[in-house]
């Protein structure tokens, strides 16, 4: 038995195990019914998506104790889901973002 097929073999599995999202999309699609389930489903995120889908989970649970009548009154509603953060949420993000497109302007012309 030639050691280095089986080791090319074992990397092609592997490799396509890593690009198989169904066992996540299992996950997602039962972590509603079991608790347990969707501690699985959290830990089978990275650590910037699970948090998002740790607080968008509970965004979900809290708006859905109101009517859609009231939620379009509240300030605070911002839609069935909460908004991904982007670089450019705030003022000072887009601010730091034109300094930076001044200063290699800058840089460019000396």
């Amino acid at each position: 038995m030639d050691i280095n097929k089986l080791s090319q073999k074992l990397d092609t599995i592997d490799d396509s195990l890593k690009n198989d999202k169904s066992y996540e999309t299992l996950l997602k699609g039962l972590k509603d019914f079991d608790p347990r389930v969707k501690n699985e489903y959290y830990n089978s995120l990275d650590s910037f998506e699970r948090d998002y889908q740790k607080r968008n989970d509970e965004y979900k649970l809290l708006v859905s104790q109101f009517s859609q009548a009231y939620l379009d009154f509240c300030e605070w509603y911002v839609g069935p889901e909460l908004p991904r953060e982007t670089f450019l949420d705030n003022k000072d993000s887009i601010n730091s973002l034109y300094f930076l497109f001044l200063m290699s302007m800058f840089l460019k012309s000396t």
